[in-house]
C-alpha cells in the first residue's frame, strides 16, 4: 500500500516539474508606438491589434514604459 502512494506522489511530482500548464510568454507590442501609461489601453491594444490574450505597461525606466503583450507559449 505504501509503495502505491509513493508511486502516485512521484508521478504527480513529475507532472508538476515537466508539464506545461499553458503558461504565458510576454513580449513588447510590435504595433504600440508611444509611452505606455494606461494598462487598460495596453490590454485592449494587445488583444485587438497584436492578437494577444492580455497586456500591461512595463519597462525599466519611469520615463519610458512600453506596452507588453502576453501570448500562449
Amino acid at each position: 500500500m505504501t509503495m502505491f502512494f509513493t508511486t502516485i506522489i512521484l508521478i504527480f511530482v513529475a507532472l508538476v516539474l515537466f508539464a506545461d500548464f499553458g503558461g504565458l510568454c510576454n513580449r513588447e507590442s510590435e504595433t504600440w508606438s508611444r509611452r505606455c501609461v494606461n494598462d487598460g489601453q495596453c490590454r485592449d491594444h494587445c488583444i485587438n491589434n497584436d492578437r494577444g490574450v492580455d497586456g500591461n505597461c512595463g519597462g525599466g525606466y519611469p520615463w519610458y514604459r512600453g506596452c507588453f503583450c502576453f501570448f500562449a507559449c
